[in-house]
């Protein structure tokens, strides 16, 4: 890996990050800021993509994916919402 894609890999980690615990609300901050922490090292190119297409959506509408307020069927990028609602799950309950 080239010097240069390796540092717009790292700048595109720090922004994923940053939007990551900064959302807005404080519950979007905790809830994606720190499943971001857990899985960014792991996450490919393709999935960092849709990470980031899901966080274009609303805080409210994130929150009520995440929480089961609203059903994932028809959710974008249920596939990483159900991720986050896992370790939402085992963070709450002391298992992550």
């Amino acid at each position: 890996m080239t010097g240069t894609k390796r540092e717009n890999h790292q700048d595109r980690l720090k922004k994923i990050k940053y939007r990551a615990h900064h959302r807005g609300t404080q519950e979007m901050d905790i809830i994606l800021g720190g499943f971001v922490d857990n899985v960014i090292s792991e996450y490919t190119a393709e999935q960092l993509d849709d990470l980031e297409a899901l966080m274009d959506e609303t805080d409210a509408d994130l929150y009520n994916w995440i929480i089961g307020k609203e059903p994932l069927d028809n959710a974008p990028y249920a596939h990483v919402l159900r991720q986050i609602t896992q370790y939402q799950h085992a963070r709450v309950l002391g298992e992550e």
